[in-house]
């Protein structure tokens, strides 16, 4: 019996590693963050604004929403010192995705359907671990 506790407790062990594999310490910025100018952004300020796309619509009446960390084709980067490592999406103020990001090999990107029905607004906030949560808002 000790030994299946052990193995079990390994398991445990391992599978926490790899839920959260980066290094958290490398997270240094959780400040809520905004564009200073919104008629003039910088190029650091729309590399880390997300951008939501909504796709078609299928025949449950649940749309296809695309968010990716960046706008006007500048793109956020994932290295191992500088990565999205977290993407929340939000509809009509209710959480309804997350996803969360490794260093290096994923990039800063959330795809899954929403209901479309009574969707008024959607919200994607994106956290970088060096300059913070940046969101952004889509009124449907």
């Amino acid at each position: 019996m000790k030994r299946r506790t052990a193995l079990k407790l390994s398991l445990v062990a391992l599978a926490t590693s790899y839920a959260q594999a980066f290094e958290k310490s490398k997270v240094v910025n959780t400040i809520k963050m905004k564009i200073k100018d919104p008629k003039n952004p910088t190029q650091a300020e729309l590399k880390h604004t997300p951008e939501i796309k909504l796709g078609d619509v299928d025949a449950n009446g649940y749309v296809s929403v695309d968010v990716s960390i960046g706008q006007q084709g500048i793109i956020h980067p994932s290295t191992a010192d500088h990565w999205i490592y977290k993407i929340e999406l939000f509809a009509n103020g209710s959480k309804v995705a997350k996803v969360d990001l490794e260093p290096l090999i994923s990039g800063g990107y959330l795809s899954c359907k929403v209901k479309k029905e009574g969707l008024k607004e959607l919200k994607a906030i994106a956290c970088c671990n060096l300059h913070g949560d940046w969101e952004e808002t889509l009124k449907v």
